[in-house]
Parts: structure tokens; sequence; C-alpha cells
């Protein structure tokens, strides 16, 4: 089968072939590809013939996203340079797609034919350059030594060839890094470098054979900055190219002015790091490959607010989003990176679905408004994710990672979460249905009252606990407290909680009524007046109410405060242990008249040391006076193996409530 030094890539078989006659005066073959399948059989198979270009059209936005972030992690497909053809690309869009993968070019629709072919010509161009170089340098590590900056020079010092490395550094893409001169780079052009040589060293260099190494030099990057390297400059009298300019940012460099560098280092509006403060923070954590979550965030319509109320009245509110955030910032670093955006790094999280649950407790501190100078503000802010290494190993790959994703985030709507990958954005997906359809439910009072009945160890019935249930799950009860949790409508499903069980039930003598509750109820200064309303209101005697209340150790402090105003109202508090979390500190935090071991918590128990373990657990809260209440049974364990070690109520659940509860 013949190989193909161009790869065409639409799913319109017509528009396949027009384009194949465009470019057919450039003397290449073109195979023509109908969809993705194709094309990793063709990296796969290795059919390719260099020089080859990638050329895309009509995929859909999400494809484009998933094929790109495919390629960059396929070793064949990496280095490939892509053209990609799209409706109406905006400036941002177009930076954003370039942004995306190394040797990415953008042209919008309707395409000319002159201007197609004269773009694939020099992305064509910058492969074949590449693979010349490549070769030349085949006695050394071509892996290796794209680790650095490489610029493959002609004789008068033109660029041929950016490495990917080099446009990153830079902040350049290749092809606009090959319309430069290299001199055009030099922030400062340098004539004196401990060499035998005068004038220009740089034309000298280019005419000599002699290698050339250069211990300080700073280069002008895309963005307006400059970069401090380190370089040499390597004869390649073998190829058709001049020399090489290999480079690395120096990490001995001497700052200018060293007042102003540390500055830099805090934004001054705001008080947090500023982005070269982060940086710093993470080069170590990347350097031993310890796993970092990167959560880029944006005030949504700050723009908007900045225009209509002033700009002192958008610095106020930017100090106020900075103060609510740091109380969530985990055990991570909070940084500042300027215009409305922060950035909150996250040690150990190897899982999307942890810097998920991370972002959408970030968003819920946007839920209620902001007062600012009588005014009330309501904004919400969107996220963008990166996980490393699989977005990157190195601070600033890893920072655009997470900036990329935030600009996904803010093309499909304000206030979402997005991932540097496409596959891992279903769960963003998800995460909306199903906030969608609770909300609806909520809001129409769509949703089913369940119940949980817990039962002594002789059958006895001690609590009954209202629920609430998707109605269109009979006998499923999903842990909708949590959804509501992470939606910011704690309060009002709980409301509508109190108001169900207030309506539906008269609680026979002798049986508590338990509730779980959130931590943003009770971090809710109204939460309280609120709980001692409906007691009021209901007849309902406090010492007849049991409250499940999770322990977060992020906000243990401001728990501790709140716990004796709860205790203070009559009601009984029980210490709620999920999945995670400190029993032993837990346990000392508060005035506890119950210990509730979560399902979660009770399933991910080991079987072999289930019994050890809730033995201990039960041990410890009997020395407290708490007795033990379990929600479903540990592995491999029954009901009455569970009353042996000491538990005191285990849970059943129920759509509606029993008839009888004896």
């Amino acid at each position: 089968m013949p190989s193909s030094a161009i790869l065409l890539l639409s799913p319109v078989a017509a528009n396949r072939a027009r384009l194949a006659e465009w470019l057919a005066p450039l003397g290449h073959s073109c195979r023509l590809l109908a969809g993705e399948d194709e094309l990793w059989s063709q990296l796969r198979q290795r059919r390719l013939s260099p020089p080859h270009l990638l050329i895309v059209e009509g995929l859909p936005p999400e494809d484009c996203y998933s094929m790109i972030n495919r390629l960059q992690r396929d070793p064949a497909g990496a280095e490939l340079p892509l053209l990609l053809l799209a409706d109406n690309l905006s400036d941002t869009s177009r930076r954003f797609y370039a942004e995306l993968m190394y040797g990415i070019e953008c042209l919008s629709k309707p395409v000319d034919p002159e201007r197609l072919r004269e773009r694939a010509s020099a992305c064509l161009a910058l492969d074949e350059t590449r693979l010349a170089l490549e070769s030349s340098l085949a006695g050394a590590d071509w892996g290796q030594s794209l680790r650095e900056g490489l610029l493959a020079l002609d004789a008068e010092g033109r660029i041929r060839y950016a490495s990917r490395q080099a446009a990153r550094w830079l902040r350049l893409s290749p092809l606009a890094l090959c319309a430069l001169n290299l001199q055009s780079l030099l922030e400062t052009p340098v004539t004196d470098l401990d060499t035998p040589w005068s004038g220009s060293w740089l034309a000298r260099a280019l005419g000599s054979q002699r290698a050339l190494e250069i211990p300080h030099l700073a280069l002008w990057r895309g963005d307006g900055g400059s970069l401090a390297v380190q370089a040499a400059l390597v004869a390649l009298p073998a190829t058709g190219l001049a020399q090489v300019f290999a480079f690395r940012p120096s990490s001995a460099a001497e700052p200018v002015a060293p007042g102003l560098a540390e500055l830099a280092r805090v934004d001054m509006l705001t008080g947090l790091p500023a982005r070269g403060h982060l940086e710093e923070a993470l080069q170590p954590l990347l350097a031993e490959a310890r796993p970092v979550a990167l959560l880029v965030l944006d005030i949504d319509h700050l723009r908007h607010i900045n225009e209509t109320l002033g700009y002192d009245f958008g610095d106020q509110l930017l100090r106020a989003a900075a103060a609510r955030l740091r109380g969530v910032r985990e055990a991570g670093l909070l940084a500042s990176l300027g215009g409305g955006r922060f950035v909150l790094m996250v040690e150990a999280v190897v899982d999307y679905r942890v810097a998920g649950r991370l972002a959408q407790r970030l968003q819920a501190q946007f839920r209620l408004p902001f007062l600012l100078a009588g005014h009330e503000v309501f904004c919400s802010i969107s996220v963008g994710i990166a996980l490393s290494p699989a977005a990157g190993d190195d601070p600033e790959q890893l920072l655009r990672a997470g900036e990329r994703a935030l600009e996904r985030a803010k093309a499909v709507g304000r206030g979402v979460i997005q991932f540097e990958s496409a596959e891992l954005n279903r769960f963003s997906i998800e995460r909306l249905e199903r906030e969608a359809a609770f909300h609806q439910a909520l809001r129409e009072e769509q949703l089913a009252l369940a119940w949980r009945l817990w039962r002594a160890g002789d059958g006895q019935a001690l609590a009954l606990q209202p629920r609430a249930a998707w109605p269109e799950a009979p006998g499923d009860t999903p842990d909708l407290e949590q959804l509501a949790e992470e939606c910011g409508h704690s309060r009002e499903l709980s409301d509508w909680l109190f108001r169900q069980a207030a309506q539906s039930l008269v609680l026979p003598a002798g049986l508590d009524l338990a509730f779980a509750v959130t931590p943003t109820q009770i971090l809710d200064p109204l939460g309280v007046p609120r709980l001692r309303a409906w007691l009021q209101r209901n007849g309902v005697a406090p010492a007849r109410v049991l409250l499940f209340i999770p322990w977060r150790e992020d906000e243990a402090s401001v728990l501790r405060r709140r716990l004796p105003e709860l205790a203070a109202e009559g009601v009984r508090l029980a210490l709620y242990l999920k999945a995670q979390g400190s029993a032993l500190e837990a346990l000392t935090a508060g005035p506890w008249q119950a210990l509730v071991l979560g399902r979660d918590f009770v399933s991910r128990l080991p079987p072999d040391q289930a019994g050890r373990v809730l033995a201990a657990l039960v041990a410890l809260a009997q020395k407290l006076d708490c007795p033990v209440f379990c929600e479903g049974l540990p592995p491999g364990f029954s009901w009455p193996e569970v009353f042996k070690v000491g538990i005191r109520a285990c849970s059943e659940d129920f759509e509606q409530l029993p008839s009888s509860l004896d």
C-alpha cells in the first residue's frame, strides 16, 4: 500500500476530494481519511513517508479536543504538524487551538486554495527540516535533545525549525518562530562572551565550524517577557542547515532587581502568591514525579462588573473572592494569576473525580452573594483542571494545560468545570445532567420521601430518618444530600426534608427523629435559628432530634465553634464518619451523643480486619459514652455479628414508612 505525505481527515467525502485537488500542485501524495480509526491505523503501522502533515476539516469541537489530546500522548503523532480548518475562528479560538499541540495551525473557513497551499507547504517544510535535523543528530539521543529548546538556523541566522520545547519556552508557535531571525530574539546584543572573537558573535559563529557555549543569555518571549537561558551553537556541516541553537532556562541567572523580583512573587491586590511563586513551588514536586492537580479559576463576567460598577468595585470583589477561596484551599497553595483568575495547587491528587469534587466545593463558595459597598453581587466561577503527569511534567506546561481547560469551560458556558482531557469531561457532563435533573425535581416538588429505620440488636426501632429519593427510581435512594452539597442547594433540600417529615409523620413514643445535615448547613450563620424555628413550629421536642454531622478536616475549627451552639438548643449530636477522616480527632472535638459509621466508611473496611476495626472504634466510642450506629453491613458480616462487636443499631431503608415499627 503506498504511503502518504498528507493525511486529509474529513467526514464528508466531497470535501476530502476538493481539498486533495487543491493540494495536488504541491506534488505530495494524499491519503483520504473518513474517520479517526484510519488515522490511528496509519500511525500504529507507521505507513507515513516523511515529510507528512495532517489536515482536519469538519470535525465537531469535542472530537477535535479528543483527537488532539490523543495525538499528544502518541509517540508517533506528537511531532505531526496539524492544519485545522474550522468555521468562524476568532483570534481567541485560534490561540486556544494553537496552544493545544505542537505544530498546529488554524485556518478559518471558507478556505482560499492559495492560502491552504501556502500554510500546508510551510507545515511540510517544518517537518522536513525536523527530519533532517533528527538524521544529522543520529549519534545523539534525539529524545534527550528534544528536552532542550532547539532552533535550526540557516547561514543567515534565519530559523528554519523550532522544537516543541523551544516553542513552549518562547511562547510562540513553531511557524511563527520560523518567520524570525535568531538575532531578533536576543534581548541584548551580545559582543563579549570570553571568546577570541569580536564584533557580531552570531555572524562569526554562523560562519565557523566551531561550537560556541553561551553561559548567560536573555531571549524575548512571544508574550513580551524575557527568558534567561544557557545556550550553545553547534555546526551542522552535513545538512542544508548551518547551525543548531540549543538552549534551556538558566537556573543560575541572577535577578536584575531582587526587590522587584520579590514584589512579582505576590499579587498586591489580593495578597496571594503570584505566578512566579507558584511555578517555584511546582518545580520540585514535578521533578520528583509527585502527582499534582492544578485548578485554574476565573470569575465569570468580571469585565461586565468592572464596566458597570467601576474598577474599584471589581477590585473589592477580587479581594472578597480571594478570601472565600482561602477557606477551601485544603492543604494546597492558592495563587493569583491576575485579572480575576486564580489557581489552586493540590498535592497527591491522582483521581480526576477527587479534583472534580474539590472544584465543585470551590464553586459552592460563590452560591451566596457578595455584599460590597451596599450592593448584593452574584457571580460564579469557571474551573479548568489539569493533573500531572498526564497534562504535563513541568510547571509551565501544566499551567498552560489548566488554562486551556479553563478556556474550554468558558466556551462551553459559565460556571462550568472542564478537564484538560476531553475524555475526562464526561465527568463534567454527567455532573451537569445530574444537577439539572435534581434542581428541576427540587423546584417542582418532584422528589420522593423515603425513610431509613434504625434498629437495635434486639429488633427494637430506635430512630427514623427521612431521606430524599428520585421519584423515577423506586427502591433506589442515592445520596442526594451529597449532590445537594455539591450543587449549593443543601439549605433548600434540608428545608424540604424538614417540611415533608413534619407533614408525613406522627412520631411514635420512644422513637427519635434523625436528620443528616451537611457542613454547609452547619456553617450557615442562620442554620441554628432555622432549626430552632422548625422545632417550635412543629412541636418537636429537641431531645428527640438526632443530627448526623459529617466531619471535614479543613473546616474543623469552624465546626468546633458551632457544635456548642447546636448542643445548647437541646438536640443530640452524632458524629457522622463517611469515607475519610481522622476518627480520633473528630471524636474528641465535640459534645457527641452518638457515632455514625457511614456506608462508604464501612464498605471500605478490609474484610479480614473489619471486625477488629469496628471493635476498636466501638471501644473508643464507649469510653466517650457514644453509642455506635452503622449504615449497612461490613463485608462478610451478618446482623448478629455486627451487634456482637458492640454496634448499637443498624439501618434499613424503606420507600414508604412501615405500618408497624415493632
